[in-house]
């Protein structure tokens, strides 16, 4: 195997660097057979900051948008917590916005059936503000009785689990804090717990 001479690591050295600097300058990719120049998709796009919304951790993001459609989501580089890198989830955010399967409709599976079927937003409070006050009126325990017989009054649900998301903010989560506090409702926790 030959040696290789300082000289030779500099000549090597300075061609990369160049190599690199040309490959990240070029911003259009050639068509060879019609020598004709492409822009990049984030071309004229408008940018926007924000957090991540998938996780705790609080990436900050920059969200590139044509028109109504979301054309690109990279971690912001001078954020103090993810500095620029963003995992495949926050990669793929555009899709949230973006996908022909995203539902924008409640559906309900009835029973004994095997499908499920789009019911109206009015329909679907509807049903699960019965079915929270069903298990509410089923499962409300007003005072329970300790261990050296005193009778303590707790007015707490046991019936019910609720389970926060990252997707709400701390306002947001304050006001889910006090809901589930108003209702009785004991056991709830947030999604970064789990």
């Amino acid at each position: 195997m030959p040696k290789l001479t300082r000289r030779q690591f500099f000549k090597f050295t300075a061609a990369s660097v160049a190599a690199s600097y040309l490959a990240e300058k070029q911003a259009f990719a050639k068509d060879n057979e019609n020598d004709k120049t492409y822009p990049l998709m984030t071309a004229g796009a408008a940018t926007s900051y924000g957090i991540c919304h998938f996780c705790s951790v609080g990436c900050g993001i920059e969200i590139k948008t044509k028109g109504n459609e979301i054309v690109s989501t990279e971690g912001l580089k001078n954020h103090p917590i993810n500095e620029g890198a963003l995992c495949p989830k926050g990669r793929s955010l555009k899709e949230m916005h973006n996908s022909k399967l995203r539902l924008t409709y409640p559906l309900v599976r009835k029973p004994g059936s095997d499908k499920w079927e789009p019911i109206s937003w009015e329909d679907a409070i509807s049903k699960i503000a019965n079915k929270i006050k069903e298990v509410r009126d089923n499962t409300f325990e007003k005072t329970i009785t300790t261990k050296d017989g005193k009778v303590v009054k707790v007015n707490r649900v046991n019936g019910m689990f609720s389970l926060g998301s990252a997707e709400i903010d701390n306002e947001e989560a304050y006001l889910y804090t006090k809901f589930n506090r108003a209702l009785g409702v004991q056991y709830y926790t947030h999604q970064a717990e789990i």
